[in-house]
Order: structure tokens, then sequence, then C-alpha cells
């Protein structure tokens, strides 16, 4: 029972640093996906490995979907001509995109756990 409790504040505490990381990012600028989970580690307090993995998923989930929204409604022209630009394939582009979001907002979270550690 206490590890289906676990697993459902993960994914809530996942769902809230994504959406606290949209609204921040929607009207500061974008590397506020580094400090929400900078600051959601900070006050949560989990482990590193667990402040990592927060940061990781909520920013990936949020990346790929603003990415895949963006995607949708121009009919993959941009994203289309900057992987043409860069030599990727549009698939690979993409990830790469989300992959480099996630490991953003992963630093961050790890980054919010080892501060508050430092304070204590």
């Amino acid at each position: 029972m206490e590890d289906k409790r676990s697993r459902m504040k993960f994914l809530v505490n996942i769902i809230i640093i994504a959406l606290f990381a949209w609204v921040g990012s929607y009207f500061v600028a974008w590397w506020m996906v580094a400090v929400v989970p900078f600051v959601a580690t900070f006050i949560m307090n989990p482990k590193p490995a667990k402040g990592f993995l927060l940061g990781l998923a909520s920013i990936a989930f949020l990346w790929l979907y603003l990415i895949l929204k963006t995607d949708v409604a121009n009919n993959q022209i941009l994203s289309g001509r900057i992987a043409e630009l860069i030599g990727l394939p549009m698939v690979a582009f993409l990830i790469v995109n989300v992959v480099l979001g996630a490991l953003v907002g992963g630093l961050g979270g790890w980054s919010g756990v080892l501060v508050r550690k430092l304070f204590k």
C-alpha cells in the first residue's frame, strides 16, 4: 500500500513541477525549467537521485508536450527545416530537444537537493 502511495506522490510532484515550469517559462523565460525543479526539490527535500528524476521527468514530459503541440500547429514545417539545417532526421531532432530539456530539469532538481544538504 505504501509503495502505491509513494508512486502516486511522485507522479503528482512531476505534474506540479511541470505545471509551474510551464507557467514560469510562459511568463519569464525558458530557463525556468531549471529554476522550478531546483526550488521544488529544495522545498521537498528528496534524495538526490529522486530529485534528479523529478526534474528530468517533469521537464521531459513538459517539453515533449510543448514541442508536439507546436509541431502539430504548424504542420512540422519549422522543426523539419531546422532538422534539415542541422542535418538530423526530424524525429531525432525532436528527441534531442526533449533530452536536452530533460537534462536541464534533472540537473536543476539535483542541484536543489544538494544545495539544501549544503545548508544543513
